[in-house]
């Protein structure tokens, strides 16, 4: 039977109908208005649009159908790991660098510093040592010497640098190779991949947790995305022991006075920074008892940093862990002192663990972190609509470390085209080599929207990634001024340049 025009085009929207020419082809005209209403729920269609910014857009677009028309220049089924080298190279990327991105949502303290500055602002000073452990994990630590701490045989970097050279090696190289996921794991399975991902946090750990590395380590990750124009972020981590040279260590107080001094230091710097949030992590392997004694430290250490500390979240591969309902009795008794902040459906299960996105949903989680899964879940996806609950999507992440291969296959494009409460983090950039949240937009970009959608699309992630963040309704208002005015430069600029 033919299908009902009449019947299609009342649900879209009358009046296109009606004005339609008599000389036209009706189905053509269907077609069309079907197209238009695609368009108009896509994200960023909503956004109020001035004529500098069609210009810019219109720029950005030729880039982008060029590098498209280009498989040299992009697939979307390379890994990160070996297409960053054509990216890096892309003028794409090189617009999307300079355009004002708001705040970073999803950023893991300890993988948001470059490798390559570690290596060479760390590693070169004194009493910095190295050991490989009983898991055959290769841990860097500071100390007086190899005898003050027996658990594993240290020996300083100056002396494995001499037996490298001896041998004609390179031990920066050997040091990048257990901080950063290399093209070794392109042939890994997911969980092999997640084991040498988790070592890497092993190997930096104690290294960063030295009281005159960790205030540096902070404030370098603040200049890597404040490069990458970004003006907030929020970093999730766990309480570090802060230790000094002759081993004394410090309680969580330290740590949290540590990073919040070298956060207000930054901005003396660079006024426009508007600060840090900061989202604790517990693992989702611990049992109860401990996740409730974590909880009750959580809620003092709250009391004493209130503006600091935004809630809480899990780690580690959902997959290997205990289920969100494990713990809904602790998190339901603590719901009204802190927000939840948690990674759901970072999993390509259906049925067993993307079930951890219906209490995120219950627990009114403010965000959820990755939420992979979601597609898969039509009432769920209303729910997080109606309760206007951010998804955190990091596509880097989801490829690297195996949930898919190709990013045009990412279920978060079912998102962007209804135009749900999306923002792009970076999740753990140093991993794979990566900084800022530059790559990922590109990704959004390239990937995941179709060939005529641009600027619009990034300056909703912009505006997003403010409205979603934890900040006050004060540090809001105050970090949309500061954003509307780098984005109007930022056009009036480029608008400009390329006339």
């Amino acid at each position: 039977m033919a299908p009902s025009w009449r019947v299609i085009v009342l649900n879209l929207l009358v009046i296109d109908w009606v004005n339609m020419s008599q000389s036209e082809d009706k189905y053509l005209h269907l077609r069309k208005i079907i197209l238009k209403h695609e368009r108009q729920e896509f994200m960023g269609a909503d956004l109020n649009w001035t004529a500098r910014e069609a210009e810019v857009d219109q720029y950005l677009l030729k880039l982008k159908r060029s590098e498209l028309l280009d498989p040299a220049a992009f697939s979307a089924g390379e890994s990160f790991l070996t297409a960053k080298e054509k990216i890096d190279k892309s003028k794409v990327f090189e617009f999307i660098r300079q355009i004002p991105k708001g705040a970073s949502l999803h950023t893991h303290l300890l993988a948001a510093v470059s490798a390559d500055y570690i290596i060479k602002n760390f590693t070169y000073e004194d009493n910095v040592y190295g050991c490989f452990n009983e898991q055959k994990i290769f841990k860097l630590r500071v100390l007086q010497d190899a005898s003050q701490d027996r658990n594993c045989s240290w020996k300083s970097l100056k002396a494995y640098r001499r037996e490298f050279e001896e041998n004609q090696r390179n031990f920066d190289d050997f040091l990048n190779t257990q901080l950063v996921l290399d093209v070794r794991s392109l042939n890994q399975s997911k969980e092999e991949v997640w084991a040498t991902f988790k070592n890497t946090f092993s190997t930096l750990y104690d290294l960063v947790s030295y009281k005159g590395f960790f205030g540096r380590f902070v404030f370098r990750l603040l200049e890597e995305l404040y490069a990458d124009n970004v003006i907030y972020t929020e970093l999730r981590g766990t309480f570090m022991p802060i230790y000094e040279l002759n081993g004394t260590t410090y309680d969580a107080g330290v740590f949290l006075d540590t990073f919040i001094q070298t956060v207000e230091a930054f901005k003396q710097l660079h006024p426009d920074f508007l600060g840090v949030k900061y989202i604790h992590n517990f693992f989702r392997g611990m049992s109860n008892e401990a996740f409730q004694a974590g909880l009750d430290q959580l809620i003092s250490y709250k009391k004493s940093y209130p503006d600091f500390i935004a809630g809480l979240d899990f780690v580690g591969l959902e997959e290997n862990g205990k289920c969100l309902v494990e713990f809904h009795e602790e998190l339901l008794g603590v719901i009204n002192h802190l927000k939840f902040f948690l990674h759901a459906g970072e999993t390509d299960e259906f049925g067993g663990t993307d079930l951890n996105l219906v209490d995120a949903i219950l627990l009114n989680s403010t965000r959820i972190g990755h939420g992979f899964a979601l597609p898969k879940h039509p009432k769920l996806m209303k729910m997080v609509k109606s309760q206007n609950i951010a998804i955190e999507l990091c596509p880097i992440s989801n490829q690297v470390l195996k949930l898919l291969q190709n990013l045009r296959n990412h279920p978060a494009t079912a998102l962007l085209s209804k135009n749900y409460p999306v923002v792009v983090g970076n999740d753990d950039p140093s991993t794979w080599n990566a900084s800022g949240l530059s790559y990922d937009w590109y990704y959004v970009l390239m990937a995941m929207t179709p060939e005529d959608q641009g600027l619009r699309v990034l300056k909703k992630l912009a505006l997003n990634s403010i409205e979603y963040s934890a900040m006050g309704e004060k540090e809001k208002t105050r970090a949309f001024n500061v954003w509307n005015e780098q984005w109007s430069r930022f056009i009036n600029n480029f608008a400009n340049s390329v006339k």
